[in-house]
């Protein structure tokens, strides 16, 4: 009978760690000013790469995303005010909804972003259904400046602390601690 391997958790990595920093950096610096940190900590997770490159393509889909939504969201909830003044025909949202899918996937493909459709929708679907109609505006502005903080700020951190940068940290604090503590061995020696 075959001896089932056991199970084994995956190891702590730097890019772990960095996403996590990036995103409680976000919620203090919104603690500070008094603000909800929510969206610039999703953003601060979905901007955080292997490498800037990484960074810049991920951040980027929810950043391009968020404000290709927001912008589309604003106008179509200024024509669904322009269609039904009093606000109280949410069935006529179901169409607009359609059209803005259809004009947010048009436009991610013309700026050569197609996989901003997914946290454009988002951000379309929350303006359009979840919004208080006397505050859409602000709520759509807020969100898509709210990503960015987190987006640049999972930039910032990949940038200052590369992971060449963080291998060659850990070889000699491991090196300075194999000094003070002869035959010392860390338990995770993965730097990922």
């Amino acid at each position: 009978m075959e001896e089932k391997p056991k199970f084994q958790l995956p190891g702590v990595g730097l890019r772990n760690l960095k996403t996590a920093f990036s995103a409680a950096l976000c919620a203090a610096l919104y603690f500070l000013i008094g603000r909800n940190p929510t969206f610039a900590c999703i953003g601060a997770v979905y901007g955080m790469g292997s490498d800037m490159g990484d960074s810049w393509k991920q951040g980027g889909n929810r950043l391009i995303g968020t404000v290709i939504g927001g912008f589309l969201g604003m106008a179509l909830f200024w024509l669904y005010r322009v269609l039904d003044p009093s606000g109280e025909t949410r069935a006529l949202l179901v169409p607009l909804l359609a059209l803005g899918v259809v004009v947010l996937i048009v436009l991610a493909q013309m700026f050569q972003w197609p996989t901003a459709v997914q946290p454009g929708s988002v951000v379309l679907c929350i303006i359009l259904f979840n919004t208080p109609v006397d505050t859409y505006v602000s709520y759509a502005l807020n969100r898509m400046v709210d990503t960015g903080v987190g987006v640049l700020m999972s930039m910032l951190i990949n940038y200052l602390f590369p992971r060449e940068r963080l291998v060659r940290w850990i070889a000699w604090w491991k090196k300075r601690a194999n000094a003070l503590v002869p035959g010392f061995t860390p338990t995770h020696d993965r730097p990922d």
